[in-house]
């Protein structure tokens, strides 16, 4: 049996079914990422940022680093504790070097450098989706390219670890085969699109703590609300190409590039 190997002579990380599954179907579930050593250390983390026992900027180019979810900040539902106030933990890899040296393992970007095709990558920002029991709130379907249509092409990768098991119950990924090939989409359009007949084909991605999702940032993806007792925390690094363009006018905020893999290229970003 020959291994695959890539054009530098490494043994390959995917089969060509997982790659060809995942610019199928738009994503691909990775059930193990994160050795358990790694995952009690962000989970750890997160509690210390959440309480402030890690001291971290308020916020990254006006973004604020907390964020508290929405019922909590009415008034409308009450938190037994600062963790689980928060809807949003932003920018955990340009906040703490434990995060980055995560978002720079080969564990992860050389999986992103193969689903490119591409030995160059930056990642181009990341947060930690908190999804307390009880309050979480729901993430409604979209596309991770709406954030940013300044980047050319539209063809970025997300990595999203769960950080607790995500479950049914508790809020896990949600994602519609295919719907990566429908091109960047407006949000007013999407009620057009979401039929019943539509919604029927979404697949739902429970992961064990400590695996992750891959998904295409064109893939319409949902979480719905944490009605639980169990926390759902979750990170999503976003992940590109370095020969990639940036075209963001002046409003258009984002955290500066950071490079994980290989070269950057002159006129690229």
């Amino acid at each position: 049996m020959v291994e695959l190997s890539d054009p530098v002579g490494r043994e390959m990380i995917l089969t060509r079914e997982q790659k060809a599954t995942f610019w199928r179907e738009g994503f691909l579930p990775y059930p193990t990422l994160l050795n358990a050593d790694e995952l009690a250390q962000l989970q750890q983390l997160t509690e210390d940022i959440a309480y402030g026992r890690v001291v971290t900027r308020t916020d990254i180019k006006g973004i604020p680093v907390l964020e508290k979810e929405p019922s909590i900040e009415r008034g409308e539902a009450r938190a037994a504790n600062a963790l689980d106030e928060l809807r949003k933990i932003n920018f955990p890899a340009s906040i703490h070097e434990t995060f980055l040296a995560i978002a720079r393992s080969a564990k992860i970007v050389d999986v992103i450098a193969e689903l490119f095709d591409d030995p160059d990558i930056k990642l181009l920002g990341d947060q930690i989706f908190m999804k307390p029991p009880g309050h979480g709130s729901v993430k409604e379907y979209h596309q991770d390219s709406a954030s940013w249509p300044f980047l050319i092409p539209q063809n970025q990768i997300t990595c999203w670890i769960a950080l607790d098991a995500a479950t049914l119950e508790n809020g896990c990924m949600r994602c519609i085969p295919g719907s990566q090939t429908y091109g960047l989409l407006h949000l007013k359009h999407l009620p057009q699109l979401l039929t019943e007949e539509m919604k029927a084909q979404e697949v739902a991605v429970p992961l064990p703590a400590g695996g992750c999702l891959f998904f295409h940032s064109l893939n319409l993806h949902y979480s719905s609300a944490n009605t639980s007792t169990q926390r759902r925390r979750a990170w999503a690094l976003h992940y590109m190409m370095a020969k990639s363009k940036d075209l963001s006018a002046a409003d258009e905020i984002h955290v500066d590039y950071i490079s994980v893999r290989g070269k950057s290229y002159p006129g690229y970003v």
